[in-house]
């Protein structure tokens, strides 16, 4: 088995579940984007050292991220606390018609407390149900999302308002006239909707970040 590779797709989930680009999440560790590619591609491995700076960051299970044992997340939050501010999340309704947030009466079915490293600025998030965005996103994860940023960009991820379906997380695809929503989990067919057919309302805005244990 060749470990650098199989460490480099672990590295590429850690990143997706995180809603980064590779050269964000160099930044945030220190390394070039250039570094993370190879990284993630399984042509060089990251030192130790590293490595353990991104279990501490990100609160990553070291069993995981070296071996793929267990859980991607450890259960307790407080490697990615680091002393920090904590910030309240306003979960909103996964299913029904319309938006909950453009009602001024709407209230969210839950408030959660996360450290505010994680979640930055995107307060407003979603609970996921089923299992159609695995092994990215599992059931029962918490995902924030950014309402004012509706723009599609391929291979993004998304809060979607679909109808008869409510809610739903998944990934798009854009085309020259049709935008393709993808599931992560080959399990579920995909679909098309022509974009002169596409509903404004469609894109509740794009996830930012992902909580969860996998």
């Amino acid at each position: 088995m060749d470990h650098n590779n199989e460490i480099g797709k672990r590295l590429k989930l850690v990143r997706e579940a995180l809603d980064l680009t590779q050269e964000q999440f160099g930044k945030e560790i220190g390394k070039s984007l250039n570094t993370v590619n190879s990284w993630e591609a399984g042509k060089t491995r990251p030192p130790d050292h590293f490595m353990k700076v991104i279990e501490k960051i990100y609160n990553i299970s070291p069993k995981w991220l070296r071996r793929g044992q267990g859980d991607m997340f450890l259960p307790d939050i407080s490697g990615l606390m680091g002393g920090g501010d904590m910030l309240e999340i306003n979960i909103w309704e996964l299913a029904g018609a319309g938006n909950p947030l453009v009602s001024v009466d709407a209230e969210p079915i839950e408030r959660v407390t996360l450290p505010s490293k994680m979640v930055r600025n995107y307060t407003n998030g979603f609970k996921v149900e089923g299992d159609s965005m695995y092994p990215t996103i599992v059931n029962g994860a918490y995902v924030g999302f950014d309402p004012n940023d509706k723009k599609v960009v391929s291979n993004g991820i998304y809060c979607l308002n679909l109808p008869y379906e409510g809610y739903v997380v998944k990934r798009l695809e854009i085309k020259p006239n049709e935008i393709i929503i993808r599931s992560d989990n080959k399990m579920v067919d995909d679909y098309s909707i022509p974009l002169d057919e596409m509903s404004q309302n469609l894109i509740v805005g794009r996830v930012r970040w992902i909580f969860q244990n996998v």
